[in-house]
């Protein structure tokens, strides 16, 4: 059923989209005919306007009380209720809070009627408690924290054109209609967060950085590879990897031992085998039913994205432009690519402005795929064929990313994520 929510992330989605083309296209060498006169007159105009309003303050504010309207008008309109026979994720993360105070199963509750799997680790689990002390708008409030985070994370990250970055993370369409409108994108938002801060506070207290990123990877276990991976360029790699992986290990081993194989199955077993869907090229198997299952295949799947990030820690001197071909690989590999696993790419915003196209690209096809070819037609009983198409444009999006990020292992770049690159202020 297509609602208003739709049609609203649809049309704010694509005036984010032309924002950023717009932004990017300030930034680009004016080129001839059209272009080079649109350039000219952006140019003139940023050079007369207050760039100076531009601050992680100011953005912040921006996205916290967007943040609240849209939880404000979710609540009014009832949204955090049950709808017999549909399920609501707020309720159900609420719930998973609930049963980690009662001491119950979190990763299986109880769900407007039905039982619904929670599939994350401890860090989400423990953020859910918390929230849960407030009821269903605590829990959102609880993720929306963490969402908003990613602004302040961008600003302390980017360095001297820190202004710049953080507008355009700001306007992605991957941003906020993704974690306004979704709890799922909003509780997502915990990989770029682990990943920024790894960076930020990697700069000066390195193992610090390491014990907080494998921490917070308990709550998505995909979220360890690119922690991992960004260990490479510093002095003692093999030692950091080994804190990241050794945290998280510890983080995972309690909740095993709190909650058992229960665990095991509802965080790990279940997420490694799901194909409800897929944004990549995957995407056009699933929707036919000829992608093969079994072991095989996820063997196959785990061994690219191990031997990605792997060559990601040896090979890279950056640490995000690691932890980004870690990301971007994972996101080409996995049968299941979400529309909110898409956000895990904010951070590399931070890698300058041929990176950035790649990243608004990605961003603008995925964004059209899910609130358009999905939302409004395939799953409206419409065709499936857009969403099919977009499915492969993405993919193709998602290597050109790859490469721009690979084709600058051996440079030594003064650019975000470069050991001795986080500025003090």
């Amino acid at each position: 059923m297509v609602t208003v929510y739709n049609y609203t992330a649809l049309v704010c989605a694509v005036l984010l989209a032309i924002l950023g083309l717009l932004l990017l296209l300030d930034r680009n060498p004016a080129p001839r005919g059209w272009g080079g006169r649109l350039s000219r007159a952006l140019e003139r105009r940023r050079r007369s306007s207050a760039w100076s309003w531009v601050d992680w303050r100011v953005l912040t504010a921006v996205i916290a009380i967007g943040y609240g309207l849209v939880v404000a008008w979710d609540v009014t309109t009832g949204l955090y209720t049950c709808t017999l026979g549909k399920t609501s994720d707020p309720i159900a993360l609420w719930k998973s809070g609930v049963a980690f105070w009662d001491r119950g199963n979190p990763f299986s509750v109880a769900d407007c009627g039905t039982t619904t799997l929670v599939p994350y680790g401890l860090a989400a689990v423990l953020i859910d408690a918390v929230g849960s002390l407030g009821g269903v708008v605590g829990v959102v409030a609880a993720w929306g924290v963490l969402a908003v985070a990613l602004v302040p994370l961008t600003w302390f990250a980017a360095g001297a054109d820190r202004r710049y970055v953080t507008l355009f993370v700001v306007l992605l369409p991957i941003y906020f209609p993704l974690v306004s409108v979704q709890i799922d994108g909003a509780s997502n938002s915990i990989l770029p967060v682990a990943v920024l801060v790894t960076i930020v506070l990697g700069s000066r207290t390195p193992r610090l950085a390491e014990i907080v990123g494998g921490l917070l990877a308990t709550a998505r276990f995909p979220t360890v590879l690119p922690l991992v991976a960004s260990r490479g360029p510093e002095r003692r790699p093999l030692v950091g990897g080994l804190v990241v992986v050794g945290t998280f290990a510890a983080g995972t081993g309690v909740a095993y031992a709190v909650w058992g194989p229960t665990f095991y199955h509802d965080v790990f077993g279940t997420q490694i085998s799901r194909r409800s869907f897929s944004l990549n090229a995957y995407g056009p198997f699933l929707d036919h039913g000829t992608l093969p299952t079994g072991l095989a295949i996820i063997a196959v799947e785990g061994a690219l994205v191990l031997a990605i990030t792997a060559a990601a820690f040896f090979g890279v001197r950056s640490r995000l432009r690691a932890a980004g071909l870690a990301l971007v690989g994972y996101a080409i590999v996995t049968p299941f690519l979400s529309f909110s696993i898409l956000l895990s790419l904010v951070p590399l915003a931070l890698l300058g402005h041929r990176t950035r196209w790649w990243l608004w690209l990605v961003a603008t096809v995925g964004a059209l795929n899910y609130d358009y070819a999905l939302n409004l037609l395939a799953w409206n009983g419409g065709s499936s064929v857009l969403s099919e198409a977009l499915d492969l444009v993405l993919t193709g999006a998602l290597i050109g990313l790859f490469l721009e990020l690979w084709n600058h292992r051996a440079e030594e770049l003064p650019d975000a994520g470069s050991p001795g690159s986080i500025p003090s202020a």
